[in-house]
């Protein structure tokens, strides 16, 4: 029995660093006005940053098929029967169930679940599903720990630019200019709460204030930080990062397992530039 993790570009690596770890990938297409990349294949994250910076029109949409095709043809050749699938939410893009019809057409079983969000706990999840098929525990094991980390886990968003939420449908263009005149910074959630899709959780006034209030929905949702893994996100926003992360901090002890990531382009695209993301998520057992 041979077995391949796969995941998308959501979980901010690369083709290259994904296949370092022994990890498939799947790159999601950002359209940049009128041309087509191919997300951690030749697109990195500073180059996105540039062309929203340049005023460009920015989009993602799901992996090509082509790719998945020839993923799932070259597992045919190798004797791969079954793939777990590591994939962002399902509220969020069509990736998981393509790849999964995809798949059964080629008699390939896939093991995977709903994240419910992305980002950093996509990321999370990747990785520590490829550790534990290197450790050979069973497909069917890694996707119960994984659901398990899952059920513990949340996300905040806030976007300096409220333009482009209203872009993205997330805001009326009206609200985006209200929001903006009245320095109102919406927090978005992402997690299994909202069911995996984009929500306005809550609203406050200056980005500082909307960071502090997400922060300290984490810390009274973690019962014992020790058993969680932390993600700040930021979209070339340093002074929001630190913020966020001396936030986290002053609510969930210095020993806080806290890592720092730039905004991947799966959201990235949505938010624009200044954005700030914080994420929690229980650690994988074993992992």
């Amino acid at each position: 029995m041979t077995i391949k993790v796969v995941t998308d570009s959501g979980s901010g690596l690369s083709q290259k660093k994904a296949n370092a770890l022994g990890i498939d990938f799947l790159p999601l297409q950002v359209i940049v006005d009128d041309h087509t990349y191919l997300d951690g294949v030749d697109l990195d994250i500073d180059d996105l940053y540039d062309h929203i910076a340049q005023g460009a029109s920015v989009q993602t949409s799901l992996p090509p098929l082509g790719i998945m095709e020839d993923l799932l043809e070259s597992y045919e050749e190798q004797g791969v029967d079954q793939v777990i699938l590591i994939t962002l939410s399902n509220g969020l893009s069509s990736t998981n169930s393509t790849f999964l019809a995809a798949a059964n057409r080629h008699g390939i079983q896939v093991h995977t679940l709903d994240l419910f969000t992305t980002l950093g706990v996509e990321h999370y999840c990747a990785l520590a599903a490829a550790s534990l098929n290197d450790k050979n525990v069973a497909p069917e094991q890694i996707v119960s720990t994984l659901e398990e980390a899952i059920d513990h886990s949340a996300g905040y968003l806030i976007a300096e630019d409220l333009d482009h939420l209203a872009k993205g449908g997330r805001l009326t263009p009206m609200a985006a200019k209200l929001g903006g005149m009245l320095k109102i910074k919406p927090i978005l959630e992402v997690s299994k709460n909202t069911g995996g899709k984009v929500d306005v959780w809550s609203k406050v006034r200056t980005m500082s204030k909307a960071i502090k209030t997400g922060a300290d929905q984490i810390g009274q949702s973690v019962d014992d930080p020790s058993q969680y893994v932390f993600y700040v996100l930021d979209a070339r926003n340093e002074e929001g990062a630190q913020t966020a992360i001396e936030e986290l901090k002053s609510v969930l002890g210095d020993q806080a397992d806290i890592r720092r990531e730039p905004m991947y382009a799966v959201i990235a695209c949505h938010t624009g530039l200044g954005a700030v993301g914080m994420q929690y998520v229980k650690k994988v057992k074993g992992e």
